[in-house]
């Protein structure tokens, strides 16, 4: 690798901010080349704002030979196509959630990765939430012995305006679903405390937008080690965000975890195994000025990891392999309520 990492970026969005913002505290590491977005005006602008050249072809911009890393954050039905052409001009990349919209996507994604010998890297920053982080570390040690079962709530709210403002939201080609844009970090915590998933059996309903997919799902959900999960999420929540929480319940200890985005421990009965301390100062993300917020913007350990990869060596935390886990289970309720039927997962 050159002395730094130097990155393109593609989809001047609102999540790019995280991104860029994570690029500057590691400017020490990263340096930041080009811009890509559909507007060459807004392009344009963050380029005169960050110091880079600005494309409105991506294409144009995976020609250039001084570019290691490619960030992607446009629509999701578009992260499959993108993340290839990167793999292909011989650049890493590293993509926003879901890593794509199906599993076939997503299968040729890590193919061409693996054979252009190139990282994927996959943004999956709430598993850095230190309430969660503490709970994995204590399942980890066998703290709360064999795992029974769990649930996963969900209760926010989306507006029709939401969907008004961003028109390639709610649709099935470029959004994908509900629980892949809203769902999809909290479905990855449940497997990642649980382990593989066996089976699943949901339903899913659009009951109070106007949209190509869900706004309410209904999931039970079998692990292979035996415990079961369900999941209970939905985007009419009247009228702000009401909680997102999940419940670990095992044969010698019971936590919970709630707050706007499973980020404060509401019950911790652990047995000899006092509740460790938390030490966060990260707000949540706050949208539609103040309607509903979001997780705490931690992609800084994103980077910190995707750096450490590259410079060391070190295990990437989140490739398409492990980001590919939360859309087969989301896969998995799609078919399980289209087909009124249990639905396997090899």
């Amino acid at each position: 690798m050159p002395n730094k990492i130097r990155f393109g970026l593609i989809g001047c969005s609102r999540i790019s901010s995280q991104h860029l913002g994570s690029m500057q505290l590691y400017k020490d590491k990263i340096e930041l080349k080009a811009v890509c977005d559909r507007s060459k005006e807004v392009a344009d602008e963050f380029a005169k704002k960050y110091k880079c050249d600005a494309y409105d072809d991506y294409h144009q911009m995976l020609e250039r030979d001084d570019i290691d890393v490619v960030s992607i954050c446009t629509p999701n039905g578009l992260h499959a196509e993108m993340a290839i052409a990167t793999a292909k001009s011989g650049k890493h990349a590293l993509v926003e959630k879901p890593i794509s919209t199906n599993l076939q996507d997503t299968d040729a994604m890590i193919k061409t990765f693996a054979d252009n010998n190139k990282k994927l890297f996959v943004v999956k920053q709430v598993r850095y939430t230190p309430a969660l982080m503490v709970i994995k570390d204590a399942i980890d040690k066998g703290r709360l012995g064999k795992l029974y079962s769990g649930n996963l709530t969900v209760r926010w709210t989306r507006p029709q305006e939401y969907f008004a403002k961003s028109p390639w939201k709610g649709t099935k080609k470029l959004d994908g679903g509900t629980l892949l844009n809203q769902g999809d970090h909290y479905i990855d915590v449940l497997q990642w405390f649980f382990g593989p998933v066996d089976n699943v059996i949901a339903k899913i309903d659009t009951v109070a937008h106007d949209i190509e997919l869900e706004d309410e799902a209904f999931a039970i959900i079998k692990f292979k080690n035996g415990a079961y999960a369900n999941i209970e999420f939905t985007i009419n929540t009247y009228p702000h965000n009401m909680e997102c929480s999940m419940t670990v319940l095992g044969e010698k200890g019971t936590i919970k975890i709630g707050g706007k985005a499973v980020d404060e421990i509401e019950y911790w009965e652990v047995a000899d195994y006092p509740q460790p301390p938390l030490q966060d100062n990260m707000p949540p993300e706050v949208y539609e000025s103040g309607l509903f917020q979001g997780v705490s913007p931690r992609h800084v350990f994103v980077y910190k990891n995707l750096v450490k990869s590259l410079e060391d060596k070190e295990n990437v935390a989140m490739d398409g392999q492990e980001a590919r886990k939360s859309l087969e289970i989301s896969e998995a309720i799609y078919r399980s309520a289209k087909t009124r039927q249990e639905v396997k997962i090899s």
